[in-house]
């Protein structure tokens, strides 16, 4: 059985890209799960008042995070796994267990838990 809700990845991706707005189908957050192990995909910054600015000069626009059970010092319950600039990189460069965030997102068994 299915667990992935998305049917395509042009489905995610008109969901995280453009004008946030719920009510449209344009969401900030994704909090998913695959292979046991809980994510989240955030756009713009969870934690800093500002978007990080990468090696490159652009802005970061994606982060995904991983859960920990235990929060840091700092109280965070996530802990960066990477930032990206724009959605292709995300896709193509953020790597989970070995495996590109595109095959992650479009996995049969990847559950999504939640969107804000």
């Amino acid at each position: 059985m299915r667990l992935n809700e998305y049917s395509s990845l042009d489905e995610f991706i008109n969901e995280y890209t453009g004008e946030w707005n719920p009510s449209g189908g344009h969401w900030l957050g994704l909090d998913f799960i695959h292979n046991g192990k809980r994510y989240r995909l955030h756009t713009g910054a969870m934690y800093n008042s500002k978007c990080t600015i990468l090696p490159d000069g652009k802005e970061a626009l994606f982060g995904i995070y991983k859960f920990n059970a235990i929060k840091d010092s700092k109280g965070h319950e996530y802990s960066l796994i990477g930032e990206y600039s724009d959605m292709e990189s995300l896709l193509d460069n953020c790597i989970i267990d070995g495996r590109k965030f595109r095959d992650i997102i479009m996995d049969d068994n990847t559950q999504m838990t939640g969107k804000d």
